[in-house]
């Protein structure tokens, strides 16, 4: 149950009340802050089209449309036109990276794991 304030305790409430709304404000003005903050770090960032993007890429225009078609790479297309972020566009090649061509240490290790586990159950005769 809620006590109804006295006379008395009125100047503690308000002391109360006074600490809770300065902790707000400060949160708010640390929130605003950093939407600031971001925003600024935020560029307007301009689109680009197909040549563009092939240019950016390395790849030709026509492999650009089948990566569109497949759905492998990010675009928009607003209309007909086909538009593309440059940021979203070297992000999808750095998540695209290849590994190179395993050692052939490496070959041999994983042929011989394959074999070791298999070779465990049998006795030879």
């Amino acid at each position: 149950m809620i006590k109804e304030p006295t006379f008395e305790a009125m100047p503690q409430n308000m002391a109360r009340l006074e600490e809770k709304v300065d902790a707000l404000t400060e949160t708010v003005n640390k929130l605003s802050q950093h939407i600031f903050s971001l925003k600024a770090s935020v560029k307007d960032e301009e689109m680009i089209c197909v040549d563009e993007a092939s240019k950016l890429l390395h790849l030709s225009p026509s492999r650009i449309y089948a990566l569109v078609q497949e759905g492998r790479i990010p675009c928009y297309k607003p209309g007909r036109n086909l538009l593309f972020l440059p940021s979203e566009l070297r992000r999808w090649l750095t998540d695209n990276r290849r590994t190179g061509q395993p050692t052939v240490e490496e070959q041999v290790e994983a042929m011989t794991k394959g074999m070791r586990n298999s070779a465990r159950g049998r006795r030879l005769l």
